[in-house]
């Protein structure tokens, strides 16, 4: 899938964020609930802001709307190991092939070269060789046990780098309704969602309408947990290069998904379209469902069946298909989450938005934080 729209200059796309703005824990580490979060409320029209609690998201529903969220369920998928000649190196695996392969980020970047060998999980027992580099930085690799459930269970979990500590219940990082295992990191836009929030929005007609997109890791998460794991083993590489290539990777450009495997059936696509040709709104929970949602939805606005894989930048200049509403989280500055979400919104709005509401207004941030619906 080629970009859709421009780029523009990552430096456009900043403001102030402190560090105690960034959640460390949910709401239900504190005795609280998912639906405590914040919800800045965008309208596009008049660029007003209302602050209300996510509880209260179903006042902005009507009975014909529909709720598009990505059902995917995180899973541990970073292999630790060596290669031929003793180097430490890691494997961010995603995706798995129809021929039994799998789609892998791998680190160090000098060990990736087609028939590299390793021996990877925790005691080695996984046997891997690179086939060929099917994009930058993605490699195509035979895992041999090759199963997804092997492989999980000796995998580890990636978190992002800004977590200072792993959450206390694995729980915090999944969505109540994620039930298709795969993704490496989390559609956190939906985690504020809880049972009794969901049924009370279908309880006044609105139709839930699940697609998947198995999020890939973003090659700065990764190669982080690889300097963790490479410095408390005490293994050999230049992690000062490494480091470097973190940081580049961190704060030259933005940094876009990955190939990604998505999924929308036949029963959803009618249903998505159904509830639009009724007048009600497709409102769209997370950038992972937008991107899918638009991936299959054409010209004309009607939304396909399909599956495959999709790397879709939705820049400034994109003409949205298939959202009228958008459920998102609060992101950090030149990212491509934010980037996205302008391109829903415009740029100045959203960044107005920002730096007048939600940080002075001491909104948090990122998976564990709050939220915002743009209507």
């Amino acid at each position: 899938m080629e970009p859709a729209g421009t780029v523009d200059d990552p430096d456009d796309y900043t403001f102030d964020l402190p560090d105690d703005l960034v959640a460390q824990e949910p709401p239900e580490a504190r005795g609280g609930e998912r639906c405590d979060a914040r919800l800045a409320v965008l309208r596009r029209g008049t660029a007003q802001v209302e602050h209300r609690s996510f509880r209260d998201i179903d006042a902005y529903f009507g009975p014909e709307d529909v709720l598009v969220l990505n059902n995917a369920r995180v899973v541990p998928t970073l292999l630790h190991g060596e290669d031929a000649e003793g180097r430490v190196v890691a494997v961010s695996i995603h995706s798995p092939r129809p021929d039994g392969g799998w789609y892998c980020l791998v680190a160090p970047a000098a060990v990736c070269r087609p028939g590299a060998e390793f021996r990877l999980g925790p005691e080695r027992q996984v046997a891997g060789r690179l086939v060929a580099e099917v994009e930058p930085g993605v490699w195509e690799i035979r895992l041999t046990p090759g199963d997804g459930e092997t492989l999980y269970r000796l995998a580890e979990p990636i978190y992002p780098g800004y977590l200072k500590q792993v959450p206390a219940d694995p729980e915090y990082y999944q969505n109540v309704y994620g039930t298709r295992p795969g993704a490496v990191l989390f559609p956190s836009a939906g985690r504020h969602f809880t049972p009794a929030v969901l049924d009370r929005l279908q309880d006044t007609g609105v139709a839930v309408a699940e697609v998947t997109l198995l999020i890939a890791a973003r090659s700065h998460h990764f190669v982080r947990e690889l300097f963790r794991k490479r410095v408390a083993e005490g293994g050999a590489g230049d992690v000062a290069a490494e480091d470097r290539v973190d940081r580049a990777a961190r704060t030259e450009g933005f940094d876009f998904p990955r190939a990604e495997r998505y999924e929308v059936a036949a029963p959803v696509a009618e249903a998505i379209n159904e509830r639009r040709a009724r007048g009600g709104r497709v409102v769209v929970c997370g950038t992972s469902a937008l991107r899918t949602l638009e991936t299959v939805t054409g010209p004309d606005g009607v939304v396909s069946e399909g599956s495959g894989f999709t790397q879709l930048r939705i820049t400034p200049g994109h003409r949205f298909r298939a959202c009228d509403a958008f459920i998102t989280n609060l992101h950090r500055p030149r990212s491509s989450e934010l980037l996205l979400t302008s391109a829903f919104t415009g740029r100045e709005p959203l960044l107005d938005v920002y730096r007048r509401e939600l940080v002075p207004g001491a909104y948090r941030f990122h998976e564990f934080g709050d939220s915002m619906l743009i209507v």
